[in-house]
């Protein structure tokens, strides 16, 4: 009985993982609006109803899709090791898987964020199942982090939503065509935590010149 459980819970992750590769390669391919539930189970090889025996609709297709995309589950995970290390060397290593998987998936997501743009229910089922969520882990980090003493005191929520904006927008530049962001990609997770955790201030470069002076190093113990 047990094997039997076991068998038919298989079946059915590999049945919505076919469902799910079949709907993103439609939606790269015609765009979602495009893209018929019907063209999805025939790209699957079911039957169009067996779709609705693991998603309850077209619109569930696609947030699975962007859950996956953002790596949203593992990302739990990824927090609750990250205090083995600084929070600007786990700001740049989050940035740069997830970055990486966006542009591996491109014409996926230059499918899906227009709807999420212009279809109510699907914007409020992004918010609340992927953006909230994240929202929420994100600000617990950072203020457990400034409790550690790691982070000065911020304003924690708008902070998080700054840098999460940070990243859509650049995400959206790119996506519309802008060169720099196409050709220096894997460069951004470094910029990004260079300018969050050290800033433009001047400062910061000429204090370091002045450590690594001999001379700054014997006035100062004079």
């Amino acid at each position: 009985m047990v094997q039997t459980s076991a068998a038919a819970e298989q079946h059915a992750r590999s049945r919505r993982e076919e469902i799910l590769q079949a709907a993103a390669a439609l939606f790269a391919e015609k765009g979602y609006q495009r893209t018929a539930v019907r063209e999805i189970a025939d790209r699957a090889g079911i039957a169009p109803g067996t779709i609705y025996l693991y998603f309850d609709s077209k619109g569930d297709l696609l947030i699975e899709l962007m859950t996956r995309l953002t790596e949203l589950e593992e990302l739990d995970a990824d927090v609750a090791q990250s205090f083995q290390t600084d929070a600007r060397s786990f700001l740049s290593v989050i940035c740069q898987g997830r970055m990486r998987r966006l542009v591996e998936n491109e014409e996926m997501v230059r499918a899906i964020i227009p709807q999420m743009l212009v279809q109510p229910a699907l914007r409020e089922r992004f918010y609340d199942q992927l953006i909230q969520p994240l929202i929420t882990l994100l600000e617990q980090y950072v203020e457990t982090r400034i409790e550690q003493g790691d982070i000065r005191p911020v304003d924690v929520p708008l902070t998080v939503r700054a840098v999460q904006s940070t990243f859509i927008g650049l995400l959206i530049v790119r996506i519309l065509g802008d060169e720099e962001l196409q050709h220096r990609w894997e460069e951004m997770p470094e910029v990004l935590a260079t300018l969050l955790f050290e800033g433009l201030n001047p400062r910061l470069d000429q204090d370091r010149a002045s450590a690594d002076r001999p001379e700054a190093s014997l006035g100062k113990e004079a």
